[in-house]
């Protein structure tokens, strides 16, 4: 959970627009659209931050929809967007709606805050929520020569590769059966962004200021072109090796 309200500010006032969440949520919808026909589904948001998911699945029809989050910070910026959306904790998934099953399970960006331990046992307890079918849906932080302040301003200490959730969805009882890392072709760019900023934090560069996250709007034009780039990039590479975000689809193993 990020303690700083400013952060959940940031992220409410561009996650409707900016290009990385765009991306973000068009995967997420294609991969339910592509596994369901219907609409009627039960879905939840396990972690999800000030809701922007939610609202752009509300907005391409899905009405049963809910999530939650272990920052007063993030639901009350959800219950801004009118979501569905109550007070809860990846560490204990269990003791969220007791009793409800789901279709699709989606958890983005927040799994680095537990430890190996406890992302198996919030996968398990996706799992056991799953309905017959369902999917849970992922996207994490990866590879360590991404960290940047931006991993210093969300509380991130941590960076995964595809390899570390084979070890987590085995002992889970999941398979992964999509994966990809983004933005690829964005990633020398960003690569060398992320190395200044780990030189920077080195020297000592923000000890008079706070390190605030990559969540920022670049303007209409930029922001519109790193978003054409993103769709050419679903379209010609679907499957990318490398990236600063995994992105996976995972299903309860036979």
């Amino acid at each position: 959970m990020i303690d700083n309200e400013d952060e959940y500010r940031r992220m409410f006032e561009v996650e409707q627009k900016l290009w990385w969440y765009d991306r973000l949520h068009r995967m997420v919808i294609s991969r339910i659209q592509k596994n369901f026909k219907s609409k009627n589904l039960d879905i939840l948001d396990a972690a999800c931050g000030t809701g922007g998911l939610l609202d752009k699945l509300r907005s391409q029809g899905y009405q049963q929809a809910s999530g939650f989050d272990a920052s007063p910070f993030a639901v009350k910026f959800s219950r801004k967007r009118g979501l569905n959306v109550e007070s809860g904790d990846l560490k204990n998934v269990d003791a969220f709606k007791l009793g409800t099953s789901y279709d699709v399970i989606c958890c983005n960006d927040a799994l680095y805050f537990l430890s190996d331990s406890e992302i198996v046992t919030a996968l398990k307890a996706f799992r056991k929520r799953l309905n017959a079918n369902g999917i849970i849906l992922i996207n994490i932080h990866a590879f360590r020569v991404f960290e940047g302040t931006h991993d210093v301003a969300v509380g991130s200490n941590r960076r995964f590769t595809l390899s570390d959730f084979k070890g987590y969805t085995e002992n889970a009882g999941l398979a992964i059966t999509r994966n990809t890392y983004w933005p690829f072709l964005l990633s020398a760019p960003i690569l060398a962004m992320r190395t200044w900023q780990r030189y920077r934090l080195r020297k000592g560069a923000y000890q008079t200021t706070v390190p605030t996250s990559d969540v920022k709007y670049p303007g209409d034009l930029i922001n519109g072109t790193l978003n054409a780039l993103m769709r050419i990039e679903e379209t010609l590479i679907p499957s990318a090796p490398f990236g600063s975000s995994l992105f996976m689809e995972m299903r309860i193993s036979d």
